[in-house]
């Protein structure tokens, strides 16, 4: 019993003492962490009084049935839009009411009810800034000009339209060409002319119709139908005569297809012509051979495919002329300049054969990257000018020759060469003039699409390769090799454009070179080197250049006239040579909607004649404009010879119609908010016209300042009434000079990628000139003026309603754009707007002189690529830098660090797009463009999208989003400022998406917030 009970009295003793242990844990426990329970229990209290909320609002809303709701459209307003929208329909009907009461009580309540309501309803205040107001150009921007021009008999308009193709002609000149002029009758079956017949004559159709084909080894193929207004000719043919060596018809003849009466001019009238005006000869020569490079070679070679077709091979090497003492001395010796073992004696580099072939790829991948490209410019630095480049400034390079030539010798080889080859009589005009160079292999002489190193270039020993860049890829084709005694340059010469081929040494060369400024001072001395240089440059063209160019049509589009129609039938394409078109469709419904804009050198209306179909545009001219028409039948004949062809308009025809694809899906998605593209889908101005909104405007200090931007991009060239003057005489601007002017700035053009035109600051002759003349006119105004119209610009509609037109603000170092809403509200239609920000020296108040002195140190210097007026060069000759910045939340700080990094790369940004948070990041960029100023205002804004409270405080029922998002835009508002999209200094977008319609929409107007 005794154990029994000790063992009953162990274990409660037991039993108690555990008890006691595992409650003083729990009660030890719980006191160290009665922090953390406290807030636990808070926070279960919260959700709870949350759910709690919500439960009792959704139990006092209506409930609708299923019926009702299956009924309503997928298309519906927002909740938070239809009570907007009710509440000011209700306010409009209280103001109407509370417009009958005055001076009462009850409209003093009612004034105070509609102030409340407006608060809640968030309704605009009065004198809230204005909105833009977005306008639809007038109808004459999109429409074609009906109405018709009877002054001049058809024969005479025929007349002039088809020697236009020679440029502008005075009326005394026309008058004396119309005197050669002869009528015939061509029967329908009859030949106008057939092969074997002299090639010396311009047909033009007056009445009937013409079939011009070619005859070959695979028949008759049909090159062109010539209709009433079109002409026949050769622009080959026509240098061939002035120089007196015509040619007869080999392959190409023309039938009447029904009677026609022809009106047949002799080429040779213009030899008289010439005599008298030895200008107008200079004048037309270098017109033909710009329109030779520009249309038979830009068409034939971008948009067909060919290069080495072009031209005819050197048969062999060339003697060097009798009795040279070059000759004489390789007669004594077999070491000379031609034996030289360790020069011409080296074996010629790889070049490519014709490219249809792998092998000849192979060739040409070896031709392109088998041999250094040391750069002659390194030893032979240019000046600084852009637009003539003068190779008698090459820095000297002493020569080595071996010992039994010397330099004296070489130089009376190349100046009797030029000397015979430019048709000139003694040795005086080019004494002192011809530099001797030599070039070791692979040493470029002249580089495609570079105005860098024109000149002639005679061959003395040794070879020069000339290639071309083959289309869309960096492989280059051979061309032909030029070998001793041969001239070769000519072509980029006679133009003033561009090189169109480029031309380096095949191995140690030595060369003589006459430079583009000689050549130049040699022309106006005696006008018929021209002739002599054209004919150089015509013997190389192969045979089917000549049968193309008998095939072309060449037209004159006054302004507002159409090339062709919607619905018309498809026949030809069309290369524009000046001027500019713009391509216009219209709906069932009868709206017209811009398509695109075409400038110098583009190909239009190919797709419909490719693919047989009826035209889908209207083409008009937006300016007068001079167009080459290239038949369908031209086409047909290049397929059938090279079919290589047909690979290369099969890409043409996707780019094309990809383009177009693309551009539908945009229209589509943002239909219902486009108006007319503001921004043409392709930039190539040639023209410019620089108008001032008012008379404090440094006019001539903008363009300056413009042009030193332009001329790093590509040759400019910048006019204004007194250089006119000065260059052509006080009476130009005399309506009897109309034509002289206007041959005269067409020749500018052909000379230069873009031309600066500063009007005067009344609407002077020359002021009218610029705007009629104008691809685009440029609307200059000071930023910080008080908005206003220009009595300029109220002229500018009546002369130029069909020119695409551009505001351009001025602001100061230390200004910033504001109210430019204002300034858009009072024009009818500007397409777009540019805030340039200005140095100090375009607002300092200095004579014309000093202003000319100032600029002239000004341009010798490299352009700031980051500056405004760089951004809107490049605007100009479309070559915009655009940023597009992405969503993605936390990546908007990476944003940050890339714009720094395009900065630091040297990379400009011209424009800026974003969606989500790239388009906050966007907008403030435009509005800083400093990356310090940026980079702390995103710091800052990230700080406060990481404090919690602000999330709590927005947080909602979740229905659509678990928060209102009021502080988020509260935090951009704080950032940004009450900033509106026009206000900006950059071009800029963004892109959201409609919940209510399920697409997409584009901002580019509006507050930015």
């Amino acid at each position: 019993m005794d154990v029994l009970n000790f063992l009953r009295n162990l274990n409660s003793d037991f039993g108690t003492l555990s008890k006691s242990t595992w409650i003083g844990d729990i009660l030890l426990t719980f006191e160290e962490t009665y922090k953390v329970f406290y807030l636990s229990v808070f926070c279960v209290i919260a959700i709870l009084s949350i759910i709690v909320v919500i439960c009792i609002k959704k139990c006092s809303k209506e409930v609708f049935s299923p019926r009702e709701s299956l009924q309503q459209e997928t298309n519906r307003f927002r909740k938070r839009d239809k009570a907007l929208f009710y509440g000011r329909k209700m306010i409009r009907k209280v103001k109407n009411i509370s417009g009958q009461v005055r001076n009462s009580g009850q409209g003093k309540k009612r004034k105070m009810v509609m102030k409340f309501a407006r608060r809640i309803l968030q309704l605009k205040k009065e004198n809230d800034q204005e909105q833009l107001k977005v306008l639809e150009p007038p109808a004459e921007y999109l429409q074609e000009d009906m109405l018709n021009d009877d002054r001049m008999p058809p024969d005479a308009l025929y007349m002039l339209q088809s020697i236009r193709v020679f440029g502008h002609f005075e009326k005394p000149v026309f008058l004396k060409l119309c005197k050669h002029t002869e009528i015939i009758n061509v029967s329908a079956g009859a030949y106008l002319f057939r092969i074997g017949d002299p090639d010396e004559n311009v047909y033009i159709v007056q009445s009937g119709k013409l079939n011009v084909f070619i005859t070959g080894p695979e028949g008759t193929n049909t090159l062109k139908i010539v209709k009433p207004g079109e002409s026949v000719t050769s622009l080959l043919s026509f240098t061939d005569v002035l120089i007196g060596h015509p040619n007869p018809y080999k392959t190409i003849s023309a039938k009447a297809i029904i009677d026609s009466t022809i009106v047949k001019l002799p080429m040779i009238a213009f030899q008289d012509i010439f005599q008298e005006y030895p200008d107008i000869f200079i004048r037309v020569m270098q017109v033909i051979m710009v329109r030779l490079q520009r249309v038979t070679f830009t068409a034939l070679h971008q948009y067909l495919g060919l290069s080495a077709e072009l031209v005819k091979q050197s048969p062999k090497q060339k003697n060097l002329p009798a009795g040279s003492p070059l000759k004489k001395k390789r007669e004594e010796s077999n070491s000379g300049i031609g034996a030289d073992s360790s020069h011409s004696t080296s074996q010629p580099i790889p070049v490519p054969g014709h490219r249809r072939t792998k092998s000849s790829l192979e060739q040409t991948k070896s031709f392109s990257n088998s041999y250094p490209t040391p750069d002659m410019v390194a030893d032979t630095e240019l000046g600084t000018s852009n637009n003539t480049p003068d190779i008698t400034s090459l820095q000297k390079k002493r020569l080595s020759f071996p010992d039994n030539v010397d330099e004296g010798d070489l130089i009376e080889i190349a100046t009797k060469a030029f000397i015979r080859e430019l048709g000139l009589d003694d040795h005086v005009s080019l004494k002192g003039k011809v530099e001797i160079r030599e070039v070791s292999a692979g040493t470029y002489l002249m580089k495609e699409d570079s105005n860098k190193d024109v000149a002639l270039v005679y061959v003395i020993s040794g070879g020069l390769i000339v290639s071309q860049k083959l289309t869309e890829c960096d492989e280059e084709v051979h061309m032909f090799t030029a070998y001793p005694g041969e001239i070769v340059g000519g072509l980029a010469v006679l133009t003033g454009e561009p090189s169109f081929f480029t031309i380096r040494a095949k191995h140690f060369t030595r060369i003589a070179l006459l430079s583009k400024s000689t050549f130049y001072s040699l022309m106006k001395e005696k006008p018929k080197v021209v002739l002599y240089i054209a004919h150089l440059v015509v013997k190389r063209l192969s045979p089917f250049v000549r049968q193309v160019d008998f095939a072309l049509d060449w037209l004159f589009i006054e302004s507002g006239r159409a090339v062709y129609r919607q619905d018309d039938e498809s026949d030809s394409t069309y290369i524009v040579l000046s001027g500019r078109l713009r391509s216009v469709i219209t709906h069932k419904d009868g709206k017209k909607q811009l398509v695109g804009e075409y400038g110098k050198g583009d190909l239009i209306g190919v797709v419909e004649m490719v693919t047989q179909t009826k035209r889908s545009t209207t083409v008009i001219a937006v300016r007068d404009s001079e167009l080459a028409k290239l038949p369908e039948g031209l086409f047909n004949a290049i397929k059938l010879r090279f079919p290589i062809v047909v690979t290369r308009l099969i890409n043409l025809l996707g780019h094309r119609i990809l383009g177009t694809w693309k551009k539908s899906a945009i229209n589509i998605h943002t239909s219902s908010t486009s108006t007319v593209d503001s921004r043409p889908s392709q930039i190539n101005f040639s023209t410019v016209a620089i108008v001032a909104a008012s008379d404090d405007v440094p006019l001539t200090a903008f363009s300056y300042e413009l042009y030193h931007c332009l001329s790093a991009i590509g040759s400019t060239l910048r006019l204004n009434s007194d250089v006119v003057r000065k260059t052509l005489g006080t009476s130009i601007m005399d309506p009897n000079n109309e034509y002289r002017l206007s041959s005269w700035l067409a020749q500018q053009e052909d000379q230069h990628k873009i031309s600066l035109y500063q009007c005067d600051l009344t609407v002077s002759a020359w002021t009218q000139r610029c705007i009629r003349q104008a691809d685009c006119i440029l609307i200059v105004s000071l930023g910080d003026n008080h908005p206003s119209l220009g009595k300029v610009e109220k002229e500018i509609e009546r002369l130029a309603i069909r020119t695409q037109k551009e505001l351009v603000l001025l602001h100061r170092e230390d200004g910033k754009p504001k109210n430019t809403i204002a300034w858009l509200n009072m024009r009818s239609w500007v397409s777009s707007h540019h805030h340039i920000l200005c140095p100090n020296r375009l607002f300092s108040r200095k004579s014309l002189y000093r202003i000319n002195e100032l600029y002239s140190k000004v341009c010798s210097t490299d352009p700031n690529i980051h500056s405004d007026f760089s951004r809107l060069a490049r605007w100009l000759t479309g070559k915009s830098v655009g940023l597009v910045l992405g969503g993605g939340g936390a990546r908007g700080s990476a944003h940050i660090g890339m714009i720094k990094a395009i900065q630091e790369a040297g990379i400009p940004i011209d424009m800026v797009g974003g969606v989500s948070i790239g388009a906050f990041m966007g907008a403030l960029w435009c509005q800083e463009r400093n990356i310090t100023t940026v980079t702390q205002k995103a710091r800052e804004w990230s700080k406060k999208m990481t404090q919690w409270w602000r999330q709590i405080l927005d947080l909602t029922y979740p229905v659509t989003s678990m928060f209102s998002g009021r502080d988020f835009n509260q935090t951009i508002h704080a950032t940004l400022g009450d900033t509106y999209i026009e206000d900006l200094w950059l071009p800029y977008f963004t892109v959201t998406t409609d919940i209510t319609s399920s697409c997409m929409r584009i901002h580019t107007h509006g507050k930015s917030v």
